[in-house]
């Protein structure tokens, strides 16, 4: 062959080789292709499953949550109630929202029958409940409850052969129900129970753990709104006492010795009791020709600005005015509240009413006269006798009674005008703050021994 037909013939194979290499590259690569595509659509529905799964559990664990928070916030709504009828709706409201109960109620103790009454219900009307009565010896689920003490459900009851005579006795049915436990003394005082749930739905222990997490609940919020009835009962006790505290002594003492009495009230001994304090006795000079001169009004006014003026000097010296004896006065030291100043607080009170009167007299005499005259006598004495709520059941004072309190009076009725007399009793405790003039024992009406008195000068 010539050397061209060969070149021709090379060629010839080489472009046909060539070609059968690109037809298998070709068949190769579509194969490929196919390959990739196969993968890429299992790829895809793979992706798309896990896209799907992803997507069931997020809405799952929403929801999840959702429900936890609802259930949370209705938790929280249930312990943090004080009102019992809240507590009840919003007990109600779960245990439909979570077990379908379409008829529950809640029994509280009554303490005088023993029996249980129906405090709150949902599905009950008005005449279910006024008749509904358990009683803790009845041969009821809900007679079983209170006697043994545990949570009672109608599935449990019916595998216990020897209570199975129970379900469907008494006044109320029963599907689950809880005891209420009083903190103070664990008893009984009310019981939550579910008579019905939705048509067609069985509960399981999952249901049963939420009751009895609902019934602990309600355990905690009826404790807590007891708690706090009893709180506000001591609160408003303690408050009508301070009231009628203030009411009884607020016109008698000064306010210091009120927040004294009302920061210790067992200081305060009513009844009667013995005790040494200082008694003040003091009475207008010649009331009686004085008051010849006075229509009856201005005789009611001169002794209103009189006694206000001697009441504010005592309510000063920390003095308790015990009562008004006509023009007289008769004020005590040393009770209702005791201080170790008692006996030196009476004189000085004493010297300032005498200082006062000639004020008072000064302000008279522009109405009366230059002639007017206005004077008192004091008599102050110290030792024992009977302080406390002395009278009848009907009517009581406080005030002290006994045979210092008439001593004090005869200094009082032999007084002078403008002179104040202390017995020696009273002078040995503050015989170093008082300068006095000792003068002759006197006679006091039911006693034999002379009284040693002294007239009070001034202060030391």
């Amino acid at each position: 062959m010539k050397p061209t037909e060969v070149i021709i013939v090379v060629l010839f194979f080489a472009v046909f080789y060539l070609a059968k290499k690109l037809i298998d590259f070709s068949r190769l690569l579509d194969a490929q292709k196919k390959e990739t595509a196969k993968y890429g659509s299992e790829i895809y529905k793979i992706r798309h499953e896990h896209r799907e799964q992803t997507t069931e559990i997020v809405s799952k664990s929403t929801e999840k949550n959702v429900r936890q928070s609802t259930l949370f916030l209705k938790i929280r709504k249930i312990v943090s109630s004080l009102e019992p009828r809240d507590i009840c709706n919003s007990v109600f409201d779960l245990l439909a929202k979570e077990l379908g109960a379409t008829k529950a109620c809640i029994l509280l103790l009554d303490e005088k029958t023993r029996s249980y009454l129906v405090l709150a219900s949902v599905g009950m009307t008005a005449e279910q409940e006024r008749k509904s009565v358990v009683n803790p010896h009845e041969q009821s689920l809900l007679g079983l409850l209170i006697r043994s003490n545990i949570l009672i459900d109608i599935n449990s009851i019916q595998r216990e052969q020897s209570f199975q005579g129970l379900a469907g006795k008494g006044q109320i049915p029963t599907v689950m129900a809880a005891p209420i436990h009083h903190s103070k003394n664990n008893d009984i005082m009310a019981i939550l129970n579910i008579c019905e749930m939705e048509k067609g739905r069985e509960y399981n222990n999952d249901d049963k753990n939420m009751f009895n997490m609902v019934a602990s609940l309600l355990e905690v919020a009826f404790n807590n709104s007891i708690l706090y009835e009893t709180q506000l009962e001591v609160s408003e006790r303690k408050e009508m006492e301070s009231r009628q505290m203030r009411d009884v002594f607020g016109r008698y003492v000064s306010s210091q010795i009120i927040e004294e009495i009302l920061k210790d009230p067992d200081s305060l001994e009513l009844g009667g009791t013995n005790k040494k304090i200082t008694i003040l006795a003091v009475d207008i000079r010649n009331f009686t020709k004085m008051s010849e001169n006075f229509t009856p009004q201005e005789m009611v006014t001169m002794l209103n600005d009189y006694f206000s003026v001697m009441t504010e000097i005592v309510n000063m010296n920390h003095g308790c005015l015990d009562k008004f004896i006509g023009d007289a006065m008769m004020i005590l030291f040393g009770a209702p509240i005791s201080t170790s100043g008692d006996c030196f607080n009476a004189i000085r009170c004493a010297l300032e009413m005498q200082d006062a009167i000639k004020v008072f007299e000064e302000k008279w005499r522009e109405i009366k006269g230059e002639k007017w005259r206005f004077q008192i006598g004091i008599g102050i004495n110290y030792g024992d006798v009977v302080v406390g709520n002395i009278g009848s059941s009907s009517r009581m004072e406080y005030t002290a009674i006994g045979d210092n309190v008439n001593v004090a009076f005869r200094l009082e009725s032999i007084a002078p005008g403008g002179v104040i007399h202390i017995t020696e009793s009273l002078y040995n405790e503050v015989s170093d703050r008082v300068v006095v003039e000792k003068l002759d024992p006197v006679t006091v009406k039911g006693r034999t021994q002379m009284v040693q008195i002294y007239k009070v000068l001034g202060l030391s």
